[in-house]
């Protein structure tokens, strides 16, 4: 397995295929396919996350139970190649995994990421498209301008020597240096007229609720924001009953 070997692993209680794909950059990504819905969704974790980590794996068997789910390790980590760019161009990631579905016979694609996926969906989909609906969760709308002490936190694992050194320790690996792309804000009003559906905690210890926010006032319609007074950040809030409510709204935009 790799460097995943590293990170607590969660197994699925249903039955799964593995897939490999390669992007259009040369970077293998690997993954598992769960679920026989008529809609695929590609899932995307955020940040130090990867596909088999214990509570995502729950996460996406509950929307396994409605969707063909696709999820994968973003590159730079689990058991995928390449460097984490966070977020800068991992809708490369996003759009191998999309032929993916649509070569296994699926008409519908829904992409789905959250933090950092979340910025990874939405790059997809407004430089890309060609998928029926998208799901940010806890995306943030500007790469600057945070000051919450999570978000310094990462700065400093993703920005020193010493946390870099933490962060391959744990089988995450990133770029020397970030390549400054476009806000998400700038980029959301590309995606219509494909659905979009925003959701953001409240209570999000990274992001303040006013990012949802700002995305919101700027994507086109269709477009819906779901806010909730405890969610916390991303997987915080991956819960059944979420799933159960997101996949409603995915189902009702398509």
């Amino acid at each position: 397995m790799g460097t995943a070997t590293r990170l607590r692993s969660g197994r699925f209680a249903v039955p799964t295929r593995p897939f490999e794909v390669t992007t259009d950059d040369g970077v293998r990504l690997r993954g598992d396919r769960l679920g026989a819905g008529d809609v695929a969704l590609v899932f995307c974790h955020g940040f130090l996350g990867w596909r088999r980590k214990p509570r995502l794996v729950q996460f996406q068997q509950s929307l396994a139970e409605r969707f063909t789910v696709f999820g994968f390790d973003l590159r730079g980590h689990g058991d995928s190649g390449g460097a984490c760019s966070f977020g800068a161009m991992e809708h490369l990631d996003v759009q191998s995994v999309v032929d993916r579905a649509r070569g296994g016979g699926h008409e519908r694609v829904v992409t789905f990421g959250g933090s950092m996926g979340g910025i990874a969906v939405l790059r997809h989909a407004a430089l890309v498209g060609g998928v029926d609906a998208v799901v940010t969760v806890s995306t943030p709308a500007r790469w600057d301008g945070h000051d919450s002490e999570a978000v310094r936190r990462l700065a400093w694992l993703t920005a020193t020597p010493f946390g870099r050194r933490l962060l391959q320790a744990s089988g995450v690996r990133v770029v020397g240096a970030f390549q400054r792309v476009e806000d998400p804000a700038d980029l959301v009003g590309r995606i219509a007229p494909i659905p979009l559906i925003l959701v953001h905690g409240r209570d999000d210890h990274f992001f303040d609720e006013e990012e949802a926010w700002l995305l919101y006032r700027r994507a086109g319609a269709p477009k819906r924001l779901l806010l909730a007074s405890r969610f916390g950040h991303a997987e915080d809030g991956y819960t059944p009953a979420f799933g159960r409510q997101i996949g409603d709204a995915i189902l009702a935009v398509l």
